[in-house]
């Protein structure tokens, strides 16, 4: 899902509710981004339940 196909299912009653996992995981300021029309980071797959810091909490946000 991104948000295009988002406000499209949303506008035209195909949808109640969106759900954004992996592009919040990579964008934990995703509403601020989208927003502002600002481009997504990609999500690191290979740190998908892992244990340590990476790819959790090393995403950087959007000045």
């Amino acid at each position: 899902m991104d948000k295009e196909k988002a406000e499209a299912a949303l506008n035209k009653d195909e949808a109640e509710l969106v759900a954004f996992g992996r592009s919040l995981i990579a964008n934990p300021d995703l509403v601020y981004r989208m927003k502002n029309d600002l481009p997504l980071q990609d999500a690191d797959h290979e740190t998908f339940y892992t244990p340590g810091k990476k790819g959790y909490t090393d995403y950087s946000f959007a000045n």
